[in-house]
C-alpha cells in the first residue's frame, strides 16, 4: 500500500487539494518529558462546544461511562491539555445530550408457533429456545406482558428459570413488567361499557346520515342553519377506543343538530334524549 501511494496520481491529485482537518499551528515546540512534538493553536481556531458536547455524550455511551466522569478534574485537566478552549460539562448537562442521542431501538428476534392448548409452560419453553438461539438467556433484564393468566404463568416459570442460572435484578422484582397500554384498554373498556347504548346511538346515527349524499346534504344545511363551524362527522373503529373518544367529541359539537335533522328525516331513529 505504501509503495502504491508513492507511485498512484490520483491519490497524489487528492491529496495536494485536500484541506487541513487540525487546527493551524503556529509554532511546533518539542515536549521535554516525552519528546513529542507541541503544537501551539494559532489564533484562527475555532472551538465549537456544541460538536464538543456530542463527542462527549457518544464517548459517555459507546464506553459506558459513569455521567459523573465529565465532572472529574484529573478528566477536564486532560481535556484543557489537548484543547485549551474546552468548556467543562457538568453531568446533567452530559446526562441530556445522552438521552438526545440515545435511540430506544425494537427488534422482532422471532415468530413461533405455539400449538393448542397453549399452557404458559409451553409458552415459556418457545420464548427461552428462542432466546438460547440468540444467546441472550443470561441478558433479559424485564419482560413485558399483557394480564392473561397463561402469560403470568410463563413469566414465572421463565423467572424460575434465570433464578437457576444468574442472579436477577433487584431480586427479580422487575422481571415481570405488565403492560400499561392493555391495563389502560382493559380500564377504558370497562368504563365505556357504562355508555354503550349511548356509544351505539351515536355510531348508527352518523352511519345513517352517511348512507347516502342527499342525508349528507340535509346534515350540512341543518348545520349551516344552527351557524355550526365544524361540518364533518366522524365514525369510530370500535375495537379503538381513541377513536371512540373522537367520535363522541366530534359528536358533542353537532348535538343541537341531530334534533333539528331528525324533523327532515323522519326515519332518523336514533335521536338522543337530552340526559343522554
Amino acid at each position: 500500500m505504501a509503495r502504491h501511494l508513492r507511485s498512484c496520481l490520483p491519490h497524489k491529485e487528492h491529496e495536494k487539494n485536500q484541506k487541513l482537518l487540525n487546527f493551524p499551528p503556529s509554532d511546533t515546540n518539542v515536549d521535554s518529558e516525552f519528546g513529542k512534538p507541541q503544537i501551539l493553536i494559532g489564533p484562527n481556531a475555532i472551538y465549537d462546544a456544541n460538536k464538543m458536547r456530542e463527542a462527549i455524550a457518544n464517548w459517555l455511551l459507546c464506553t459506558e461511562q459513569p455521567f459523573k466522569t465529565v465532572e472529574d478534574d484529573m478528566y477536564v485537566k486532560m481535556m484543557k491539555t489537548a484543547n485549551p478552549l474546552f468548556e467543562k460539562v457538568y453531568r446533567v448537562t452530559a446526562t441530556s445530550d445522552c438521552f438526545k442521542n440515545w435511540r430506544l431501538q425494537k427488534r422482532v428476534l422471532s415468530f413461533m408457533h405455539v400449538p393448542p392448548p397453549r399452557t404458559g409452560f409451553d409458552i415459556a419453553e418457545c420464548i427461552y429456545k428462542c432466546l438460547k438461539e440468540w444467546e441472550i438467556e443470561d441478558k433479559i433484564f424485564t419482560i413485558s406482558a399483557d394480564n392473561a393468566t397463561y402469560n403470568d404463568r410463563a413469566v414465572k416459570r421463565l423467572k424460575e428459570i434465570f433464578s437457576r442460572v444468574r442472579k436477577l435484578s433487584c431480586g427479580g422484582k422487575l422481571f415481570h413488567i405488565r403492560c400499561c397500554a392493555h391495563i389502560l384498554n382493559l380500564l377504558v373498556k370497562d368504563g365505556l361499557t357504562k355508555i354503550e347504548c349511548i356509544i351505539e346511538d351515536v355510531r348508527e346515527g352518523i352511519k345513517y346520515i352517511n348512507h347516502s349524499e342527499g342525508r349528507r346534504q340535509t346534515f350540512s344545511n341543518v348545520v349551516h342553519q344552527l351557524q355550526i363551524r365544524d361540518q364533518k362527522l366522524f365514525l369510530d373503529v370500535p375495537t379503538r377506543w381513541n377513536s371512540t373518544y373522537d367520535m363522541l367529541s366530534f359528536a358533542l359539537k353537532f348535538k343541537d343538530a341531530f334534533p333539528g335533522y331528525a324533523e327532515y328525516e323522519p326515519h332518523f331513529s336514533h335521536l338522543l334524549s337530552k340526559e343522554d
